[in-house]
C-alpha cells in the first residue's frame, strides 16, 4: 500500500501535468488531517516549483534551507 500517491491522473502532455504535485486524501475529521498520508502530501504541495525542479538533492536541500516552515 502506498502511503503517498502522485496526483497525475492524465496521459496528455499539460502544464497542470508537469507540476510535481501529490494526491492529498480527503479526510473526516482535524485528527485525520494530521496523519502522514495527510500531511506530507499537504506540506509538499506548498513547495514552490522552483525548490521542486532542483537537478540534485544538494540543490534540493540548499534551497530547502531557505523555505519557511509552516506551524501545524
Amino acid at each position: 500500500m502506498n502511503m503517498i500517491v502522485s496526483a497525475l491522473t492524465s496521459a496528455y502532455r499539460m502544464r497542470s501535468n508537469m507540476i510535481n504535485s501529490l494526491d492529498v486524501p480527503r479526510t473526516l475529521n482535524q485528527t485525520g488531517d494530521l496523519a502522514f498520508n495527510v500531511a506530507a502530501p499537504r506540506f509538499w504541495n506548498t513547495f514552490n516549483q522552483d525548490l521542486l525542479n532542483a537537478k540534485t538533492l544538494y540543490n534540493f536541500k540548499t534551497r530547502l534551507r531557505d523555505y519557511p516552515i509552516p506551524k501545524i
